[in-house]
């Protein structure tokens, strides 16, 4: 008979007790430490007790259960989040080394040479093989299934719409590890190998190791009464029995621990290439100099706000602002000066972006494009007046940060979107509008004609130099 506990010629398969003691001090702060060996060393000496050791075997028994999972747990990552855990450099290799052959060696260790300096009479290795193998199974198996169960983010997941599917590949586990360890006449068990893969690409780490320690539970019930592929070639031997079950049912669970892993840095590397990738997009419709928008994002805004315009009947304004002979500020004062001017210009306007739909745009050299969705002329044509007026006294109101007084031209036009229409005819007419601001004088505001703004404007018959 098998039991959870190791004498004489007996064998234990799973050793549960460090496992937990494992996954509860990576739960804990190292201060903390001592209360929790101290619990689960009562819990494992109450089990030695039923068994009626001798206080020297229990003292034996006590400091291998102690020196196992504390070894480990320094070893390895302290345990706050269960995705933030799995991310951890190296972990799998770490929980290998260290959970899986470090620490059940060093146990049995112990335990071994303890029963030998005090009965003599166990084989030293077979006690050293049995115990860390069970030891080895525990720390597998109740290690990443304590550290999941007490996962609060793992239980928010549960929603009951959508149980449906882990319930069905539950189920499938459950069915397909009858089916394989039902019988012995085939070595069909590394068809669970597929199942378990499939269990965690679909549900992730936290469901495939419940999943995984059902499955062990089903395996070795099976194996212990004789049934499934480990009994091929063995018949009704215990001890091979359970080392194949051993060996399985570890390398089921560090396959699991790989994949999840795998998979989580796969979506991590996903997610930051899309953000990337947005970024890109983000800073290729943005000018660098000055910060706004650049011509790109206002067409895409420009398309979007008049097709929205077109099916509520709004009207769509936009300004056309162009520096007053920028040209001669940037060639008495240098193209750093002149940067500065366009930046000066730019902070000004920006000023009057009162909505998130308003959209203020670098539309090439010193020309700026301002988009005032569910603007009339007027209320467009007050904005323009208000940004001509502050860059008229930027050099007055910030000494220093112009070399001379700058002024601007704006032309502002506006339409109601209808059929035969299209976002063109609006910036052309506030072109034609800045360009009759240009031939009055510079240094004021313009509308476009209601006329000018039902027709598209052949501009290229008028002055190229218009924006000078």
């Amino acid at each position: 008979m098998t039991r959870v506990g190791f004498f004489d010629e007996g064998q234990a398969v799973w050793w549960p007790t460090n496992g937990l003691a494992l996954a509860l001090l990576l739960r804990t702060q190292r201060r903390r430490w001592p209360s929790v060996i101290a619990g689960a060393l009562l819990g494992s000496l109450t089990g030695e007790l039923f068994y009626h050791f001798p206080l020297s075997t229990n003292l034996v028994n006590v400091i291998a259960n102690s020196a196992g999972p504390l070894s480990a747990a320094f070893a390895l990552p302290r345990f706050r989040k269960l995705d933030e855990w799995l991310r951890e450099p190296r972990l799998v290799s770490r929980f290998i080394v260290f959970a899986i052959l470090t620490a059940p060696l060093l146990s049995a260790t112990i335990f071994a040479a303890g029963w030998q300096i005090l009965f003599s009479r166990p084989n030293f290795w077979i006690v050293l093989q049995r115990r860390s193998v069970a030891d080895m199974l525990g720390y597998t198996m109740f290690t990443p299934l304590v550290l999941v169960l007490s996962s609060p983010e793992i239980w928010r997941k549960v929603q009951p719409r959508a149980l449906l599917k882990p319930a069905l590949l539950v189920m499938l586990t459950v069915a397909v590890t009858f089916a394989v360890f039902g019988q012995g006449n085939y070595p069909l068990s590394f068809v669970l190998a597929s199942v378990v893969l499939l269990v965690t690409l679909q549900l992730g780490f936290g469901a495939s190791v419940i999943t995984i320690n059902l499955m062990a539970a089903i395996v070795t019930s099976q194996t212990m009464h004789g049934h499934g592929p480990f009994t091929l070639g063995i018949g009704m031997a215990l001890a091979p029995r359970i080392l194949l079950l051993q060996s399985f049912l570890t390398l089921s669970m560090i396959t699991v621990f790989s994949v999840s892993v795998i998979q989580l840095e796969r979506d991590m590397n996903e997610k930051k290439l899309r953000t990337a990738y947005e970024q890109m997009e983000e800073l290729a419709k943005v000018d660098s100099l000055t910060g706004l928008s650049n011509r790109r994002r206002l067409e895409e805004a420009l398309e979007n706000e008049w097709a929205r315009s077109y099916r509520t009947g709004d009207s769509v304004a936009l300004l056309m602002i162009d520096a007053d002979n920028f040209k001669s500020y940037n060639d008495s004062f240098g193209h750093t000066e002149g940067d500065e001017c366009l930046r000066a210009i730019a902070g000004v306007a920006r000023q009057s972006e009162r909505r998130s739909t308003d959209l203020l745009a670098r539309y090439g050299g010193e020309e700026f494009v301002f988009l005032l969705p569910t603007n009339d002329t007027e209320g467009a044509a007050s904005i323009a007046e208000s940004i001509r007026r502050k860059v008229e006294v930027i050099h007055e109101e910030q000494p220093g940060r112009l070399r001379r007084k700058v002024t601007v031209s704006i032309g502002c036009a506006a339409m109601v979107p209808s059929p035969g229409t299209y976002p063109k005819m609006l910036i052309d007419a506030s072109d034609l509008a800045l360009y009759c601001a240009k031939q009055a004088g510079r240094n004021r505001v313009e509308t476009a004609k209601p006329e000018i703004a039902t027709v598209r404007v052949d501009l290229g018959a008028l002055d190229p130099d218009h924006v000078g």
